[in-house]
């Protein structure tokens, strides 16, 4: 029980230094955010924004550029306030993820998620609003 404990402090600890960091190379990030130690927060070129009450898990990658094309002006990969990034997602650049909504375990996000929902597969797809349980076969 106490090394439960023990860990999860560390963990909060270690992710508040690496939220001190990110802020300092240029990322925006808002209150009480989680950012694992294991996730990649690209700081090298664009503008990222990352709300409120955010939760990116191990393995997830949030990219401000890809490869070798340039950025277009202005553009920005934004993450609103209480969003969860599961394990091994990818967000690409200049998407928007909005308010409230969940991005599944290994989805690829080429497109703007709108809020209250979750989004799943390679590319992301909306599978249900957040909020609402699945039924069977959908």
């Amino acid at each position: 029980m106490w090394a439960r404990t023990v860990r999860e402090r560390v963990a909060k600890r270690v992710s508040q230094i690496r939220i001190s960091y990110l802020r300092f190379m240029g990322v925006t990030i808002g209150r009480k955010c989680f950012i694992s130690r294991k996730a990649f927060i690209d700081v090298r070129r664009g503008a990222i924004i990352i709300g409120d009450y955010v939760h990116i898990a191990p393995g997830s990658f949030v990219l401000s550029h890809a490869a070798r094309r340039p950025n277009k002006a202005g553009q920005v990969t934004r993450i609103e306030d209480n969003v969860s990034i599961l394990v091994n997602a990818v967000v690409l650049p200049g998407v928007k993820v909005g308010k409230n909504s969940v991005v599944g375990a290994s989805a690829v996000v080429m497109q703007d998620v709108p809020p209250n929902v979750t989004v799943m597969g390679n590319p992301a797809r909306v599978v249900w609003p957040r909020g609402n349980k699945p039924r069977g076969g959908e």
